[in-house]
């Protein structure tokens, strides 16, 4: 497909309806999306400015996808490395019938429609439609619930053994189910995280990086929405205040820190 072929796709997509389904080849084979504007976001970050990039030697990297939707990133990564290893959680079950859809052609993923959770009894999950589901918080109702399944992060760790690259975006639950699963981290490479904070809640974002440096990563951070005058006001969307991407990589000086401080003791 032309350069220009994708653009006048990508603005088909665009400017079709909010929360209805479409299809697309611009991953290849047709794929399955549950609206274009949401798949539009996802291709430019994924595929066009390759925010899930690194660098491994070998064909056979090792990706824990934790809200992997409809699979954009699954995709692109098995683009790269057809053997790679990619274990896929997705609560939503219609976003879940998509996602196995869309990676119909490749046998090595595992795909579980569960939702990353610290509970083991199964969660409240609020249902979007698209790419803003999210567990239901104790201090956000909502009447468009349905039970989904949960797993344990920590568990797919050990299961794994060595786990390349772990991203998380679980809209709001990424900072309990990662200090849940700390003490399993030791063996994850990178992290990505989209990290959500919700108006009226408190913030966990100290908490979430305070984590990280503790388990050895040096972190980078963006926001996508920046208020200009924040002590004025903040911007939300969807009752969001704060939405940062949180890269996390292994920094060879803080482990060497805490090698040091482990042989002292």
């Amino acid at each position: 497909m032309a350069e220009t072929d994708y653009e006048v796709e990508l603005d088909r997509l665009w400017e079709s309806p909010i929360l209805v389904s479409a299809e697309t080849d611009l991953m290849g084979a047709s794929i399955q999306l549950m609206d274009g504007p949401s798949f539009v976001s996802q291709y430019r970050e994924i595929v066009v400015l390759e925010i899930y990039d690194f660098d491994f030697e070998g064909d056979r990297p090792t990706i824990i996808d934790g809200g992997a939707n409809i699979g954009v990133a699954c995709l692109w990564w098995l683009a790269r490395w057809p053997k790679a290893k990619v274990i896929a959680f997705e609560p939503d079950p219609k976003i879940f019938d998509a996602l196995r859809h869309n990676l119909r052609h490749y046998s090595s993923p595992e795909l579980h429609c569960s939702a990353l959770s610290t509970s083991k009894l199964g969660s409240k999950f609020v249902v979007q439609g698209s790419d803003g589901g999210r567990l239901e918080l104790s201090a956000v109702h909502s009447d468009d619930t349905l039970t989904v399944r949960t797993d344990d992060l920590g568990e797919a760790i050990d299961r794994l053994g060595h786990v390349d690259l772990l991203k998380l975006d679980i809209e709001g639950a990424e900072t309990e189910v990662l200090l849940d699963a700390e003490t399993h981290l030791w063996q994850v490479e990178r992290v990505f995280v989209e990290y959500h904070s919700f108006v009226g809640q408190a913030q966990s974002l100290p908490d979430l990086l305070s984590l990280l440096r503790r388990q050895g990563f040096r972190v980078h951070l963006t926001t996508p929405v920046a208020a200009v005058r924040p002590f004025r006001t903040v911007p939300s969307a969807i009752g969001m205040d704060l939405q940062c991407n949180i890269w996390a990589w292994r920094d060879a000086t803080a482990e060497s820190a805490s090698e040091g401080q482990a042989d002292a003791r």
